[in-house]
């Protein structure tokens, strides 16, 4: 690889290319993990190129076959694209390819690559010059677009291109500004255009791809074989439902791109500065390098930058959910070894999506103008990674309910083509000619395979986002419904999300002559007042002031005026951009500079001017971070214990200090940590952060249905400790331990778990949440984000422990959030995370299934947002998910055991040389089967969220054993019913025809069997609905479903009139006139019996001990198939962790 680690791209999969040999050509296979995919999916890029031969021949082809050659290869790219590409290219080497084939899992796709050409007169410009190192012999560099995203091909592996910045130094950001060479044709080939261009395939490209797939094609086969068969009325109707389908699936599919694309695509005018002048272009021209002029108000950015002078208050709710004015000011420049990256410097980043509300200039300079550096453009922007997510979501967990409806296809395709050669056999033994019996046994094919299965894999989600829209849910992702059906833990942020999002001031605490003052609201010490009044980020937008409410509370407690217009200038040496005025004494101080707020550093602090040329530091933050950074000497000696007593109780603590600057120091390019050490301790601003009424009970109930429930928060561990405790996640009669982790100089690390005293209040809850462990099951683990990061770098064997037993995970970073789920996720866990946006974003999309509380409608934060905004809604959507999960799969197995009723009753009639009518097809697949398979679906969530997760699987044992019982109890009674109408004293025997007449004059011919036989089959369709209609415990009781109850009282009265009415009466169903009603009544017990024993069956697996450990001796799981039920049994039996000795652990 060379020198590649220096260049400003992302790498993705750095493992060398694998050589292969093929019939003596070299080809180089580059393998790379794409984005926003887990790194465990790899894909396989093969580079291939246009064989002349090959195409030659093509078009050869072509010409000779008028144009069908071109349209078979044309649709054969919708199944097999790599062919497709093969027919005119060749595998060739990588550095030589023009295109690239992606094997992504089972699929294949063809990636583009754009050769672009290097002109030596850009090398001037920064990133070209970084390009040119894998450039060719012609200057060319190669470009491979996949997904939306490009890669730079370097000779050995693909890498992807991300921006501009990332990685490097503000001193070569600040070299690179001061550059006129943008190389802007290059720029714009390399990185694209600067516009959100969601891919709009044509319409037809939307109905093939829905059409050219098994199913369609076994219809249109089906149709062909009943239009030979004079099915005409049944073929018709099919054919149109089939193209409605279609039509609606389309439309659908397309409507959404379409708001997607609408919602995202964006251009304007900007003013940018090239080559010394201002000139006015449209945003999508913009590419990195370019310098912005950023405009006043009101405006959206179109792209992602590093803000150069000035500051910007700006809204990211499209991207966060959170819409809280945010401050963004300028990178320090002079700090010049500090490394830009985007996603740690976001306070001094522009992001592409949000919104700027103002704009402040610089303190000084002649020009006023705020300007930004531009980094990333188009889909490599922050907003176009979201785009992209939701366009290629991540494949976070294997569902298998889908692949298995293949192989449950594959089985009854078998079983239908062993039907078919016996009645083969069966038509040529009496004398029919092979061409007849092949052609009158390809209806059994058609049969065994019900057209209605497409419907059967999406009715049921389709109900459950209508349902989770009037529960004001918004659905981005719907297949992540289904996969919230097996969701096995909860991770909560905790502010915002379990706590009310407006806090309260509790008190202040100020520190004289080293020992805390008495709780204060009012009287606050003056240094403190002075702290709390300028050390913020806010804003004053249409003569409010806004901003973070934390902010907003220690303004006001200061007692201060805030203002950012009609400052004195001329009372402070500096140039400042705010002013605080004290309210009882005049005193004014103005803000200089900011040093923003940054999660990893858990601190902020600002520079002030007081009147009397006094310049002093105000820093704020955790308090932990803070007593590091201050003199000893101020600390009060009871620090300790006065921040465990307020964390313990709930509080949220916010730590001030502050120091006096000397007047010849240089503020501007003081370095960060100079200028936020030797602090003098101010005190501690308190904040009440009540838990959400209904955080509680949310809670309870998810810990009864067996969820795990974590918190990972930002905040202090001891006031997470406390809200966990307060919320009942963790149960006053557990152990909890906070664990601690240092890493020795040998490379070890040294563990300490310490047990947190706790006195209970009232009856707890019984801990049913970690119900898999026996010694550990009353035992909980609490640690901070530095703590997780150094466990999971250096001891993976602790933290398999960690993650089974971890319930507080505190003051984490954005980037610990999103690796603590990929560490759960590693263990088998599936996740629901539930945040209000902002630092969660990452750990929202991570997760199996994510929920962002937003009342912003564009946000783009996670799968699923809530406009509710508290974590009532995470039940409701895992209850919609499990319900879900279980219609699909009780219409499932309705269709299939639909089609095995059908199969059976034509192969039994088959015997005795009959078949059903056409009407009689009509009837049952119409105004029965069609009926129920959209009534089926209807079916509510139980109000109750069960212990058992619901199986989610059609080759679960019990799926299995129901199947082949309830396929014995069909075959059975319809034997049973026709063996009895042959016992009946006016049956005639089979060889006797009798006829009727239709009123046209034509004649049909009518046997009781055939008429017993659909009768007692089409009452079986409605026995098998009501038997997968039971709902318990996930799905709530078969009367709650109206449309389910109407569609079984009417299909019951239509076959009872069938069955009483005379056949001349109805002579299109062709049936035969039976002479006695005590038959009728005989059928009709037949019909309860078979109900009865059909539920009972059913039933009895749910209550019968021993079918049921019969069912799971039929499993033969030698083990826990999740790896974390298979850790905890090895913690079962090894010993008393945690409280073992830790030393050297």
């Amino acid at each position: 690889m060379g020198d590649e680690g220096n260049v400003n791209y992302t790498l993705l999969h750095s493992a060398n290319p694998t050589e292969t040999t093929e019939t003596g050509d070299s080809e180089k296979y580059a393998m790379f993990s794409v984005p926003l995919i887990r790194p465990n999916d790899k894909l396989i890029a093969i580079g291939a190129k246009q064989n002349k031969v090959k195409f030659v021949l093509f078009i050869i082809l072509c010409v000779l076959t008028l144009s069908l050659t071109f349209i078979l290869r044309f649709l054969l790219g919708f199944w097999k694209p790599k062919w497709k590409t093969l027919i005119t290219h060749s595998v060739c080497a990588a550095n030589e390819a023009t295109v690239f084939l992606v094997e992504e899992r089972t699929k294949c796709a063809q990636a583009k690559v754009v050769k672009v050409r290097l002109q030596k007169a850009d090398l001037g410009n920064y990133i070209v010059n970084k390009l040119s190192q894998f450039s060719d012999h012609n200057d060319d560099i190669s470009i491979v677009e996949y997904k939306l995203d490009r890669y730079v091909f370097t000779g050995t592996s693909l890498v992807r291109i991300t921006g501009l910045g990332d990685g490097e130094t503000t001193a070569v950001l600040k070299d690179m500004i001061s550059s006129d060479n943008l190389a802007l044709d290059t720029l714009t080939q390399v990185f694209g255009r600067n516009i959100l261009d969601v891919p709009l395939k044509p319409v037809l490209h939307f109905v093939l791809t829905e059409v050219l797939t098994f199913f369609y094609f076994f219809q249109l086969f089906s149709c062909i074989v009943w239009y030979n068969n004079y099915y005409e009325i049944y073929a018709t109707v099919i054919i149109v439902m089939s193209v409605l389908s279609a039509a609606s699936t389309t439309y659908i599919t397309r409507k959404a791109i379409v708001k997607l694309r609408r919602a995202v695509l964006f251009e304007c005018e900007v003013e940018v500065k090239r080559g010394g002048k201002i000139e006015t272009i449209k945003s999508g021209d913009l590419v990195p390098g370019d310098i912005v002029r950023v405009p006043f108000a009101e405006t959206k950015v179109s792209y992602d930058g590093v803000l150069l002078c000035g500051s910007v208050v700006v809204d990211e709710a499209m991207l966060t959910g959170e819409s809280v004015p945010t401050l963004k000011n300028p990178l320090p420049f002079e700090w010049i070894e500090e490394e830009y990256h985007a996603d740690k410097n976001e306070v001094n980043t522009l992001f592409s999506g949000t919104t700027i509300l103002q704009t402040r200039p610089p303190p000084s300079g002649e020009d006023t103008n705020v300007y930004c550096l531009v980094t990333r453009t188009g889909f490599r922007t922050k907003k176009g990674e979201t785009v992209k997510f939701m366009l290629h979501p991540s494949q976070t967990q294997k569902f298998k309910f889908y692949s298995e409806a293949w192989t449950y296809i594959k089985i009854m395709a078998v079983i239908g083509l062993a039907g078919m050669i016996y009645n083969i056999y069966d038509c040529i033994k009496n004398e029919y000619s092979v061409a007849d019996a092949i052609l009158n046994s390809l209806d059994l094919i058609t049969i065994i395979i019900a057209p209605s299965l497409p419907l059967a894999l999406s009715i049921a989600v389709y109900y459950a986002i209508r349902r989770l829209k009037q529960n004001k849910i918004k659905v981005a992702l719907p297949n992540s419904i289904n996969i919230a059906g097996k969701v096995k833990m909860c991770v909560f942020d905790k502010t915002g999300t379990l706590t009310e999002e407006g806090l309260t001031l509790h008190c202040v605490l100020s520190v004289n002559s080293g020992v805390f003052s008495e709780e204060q609201t009012v009287n606050i010490d003056q240094h403190l007042r002075g702290a709390l009044s300028c050390c913020h980020s806010l804003s004053v937008i249409n003569d409010k002031i806004c901003g973070d409410p934390i902010d907003l509370i220690g303004q006001h407690a200061s007692g201060f005026e805030f203002k950012v217009s009609d400052i004195e200038q001329e009372l402070y040496k500096n140039q400042v951009t705010a002013e605080t005025v004290d309210s009882k004494t005049g005193a004014k101080l103005g803000l200089i500079k900011i040093i923003p707020f940054e999660s990893h550093l858990k601190r902020m602090s600002v520079v002030c001017e007081a009147a009397d040329g006094e310049v002093r530091v105000f820093c704020k933050g955790a308090p932990e971070q803070i007593m590091l950074h201050c003199d000893k000497a101020t600390i009060p000696g009871d620090f300790t214990t006065q921040l465990d007593n307020l964390s313990s109780q709930g509080y949220r603590i916010i730590a001030y200090a502050s120091k006096t600057l000397p007047n010849n120091n240089d503020i501007l390019s003081t370095p960060r940590d100079s200028l936020e050490s030797g602090l003098t301790f101010q005190g501690f601003l308190v904040l009440a952060n009540r838990l959400k009424p209904e955080t509680r009970v949310v809670v309870e109930e998810l810990k009864r249905a067996g969820l795990r429930t974590v918190m990972c928060t930002g905040d202090n561990l001891k006031t997470a400790v406390c809200v966990g405790r307060d919320c009942s996640m963790i149960p006053d009669s557990a152990d909890l331990y906070l664990v601690t982790a240092e890493l020795r100089e040998d490379g070890g690390l040294d563990v300490q778990y310490t047990l947190q005293e706790h006195t209970p209040v009232g009856i707890a809850m019984e801990d049913t949440h970690n119900m898999y462990w026996g010694p550990y099951r009353k035992v909980h683990l609490a640690m901070e984000g530095s703590t997780f990061q150094l466990i999971s770098k250096h001891d993976k064997s602790l933290m398999d422990r960690v993650c089974v037993t971890g319930t507080i995970f505190a003051r984490f970073s954005p980037e610990q959030k999103k690796s603590l789920i990929d560490e759960m996720q590693q263990r088998s866990y599936s996740i629901c995370m539930c945040g209000d946006g902002a630092n969660d974003c990452e750990a929202l999309r991570h997760a199996n299934v994510g929920i962002a509380l937003s009342k912003c409608e564009a946000s783009l934060a996670a799968p699923f947002t809530s406009a509710v905004f508290n974590i009532t809604c995470v039940p409701v959507l895992l209850k919609e998910g499990r319900g879900a999960l279980e219609n699909g799969m009780a219409v499932f197995r309705f269709t299939a055991m639909y089609s095995v009723i059908q199969y059976v009753s034509v192969l039994l009639l088959i015997q005795y040389e009959s078949i059903l009518g056409d009407y009689q097809y009509l009837l049952e697949d119409l105004a029965v089967v069609l009926m129920f398979d959209f009534a089926l679906g209807y079916t509510k969530p139980a109000k109750i969220l069960a212990m058992k997760r619901p199986r989610g699987s059609l080759m679960h044992p019990y799926t299995i054993f129901s199947f082949i019982v309830q396929t014995v109890i069909v075959v059975g009674f319809l034997l049973l019913s026709m063996w009895l109408v042959q016992q009946q004293p006016w049956y005639d025997p089979f060889n006797v025809i009798r006829t009727a007449y239709l009123a046209e004059g034509e004649m049909y011919v009518a046997y009781y069997e055939t008429t017993v036989n659909f009768v007692h089959s089409s009452f079986q369709y409605i026995i098998i609905s009501l038997v997968v209609s039971i709902g318990y415990p996930h799905r709530r009781a078969l009367y709650t479903n109206i449309p389910m109850c109407i569609s079984v009282l009417l299909t019951t009265g239509i076959l009872l009139l069938v069955m009483f009415v005379p056949p001349d009466k109805i002579p299109k169903l062709e049936m035969a006139d039976i002479p006695s009603n005590t038959y009728k009544l005989i059928m009709l017990g037949l019909v309860v019996g078979n109900l009865v024993l059909a539920l009972g069956v059913e039933y009895s697996y749910r209550v019968c001990p021993p079918l049921q450990w019969f069912l799971k001796f039929l499993r033969c799981k030698k083990g826990h198939k999740n790896k974390f039920k298979r850790l905890v049994d090895e913690m079962d039996g090894g010993g008393t962790w945690p409280l073992e000795s830790s030393s050297g652990v």
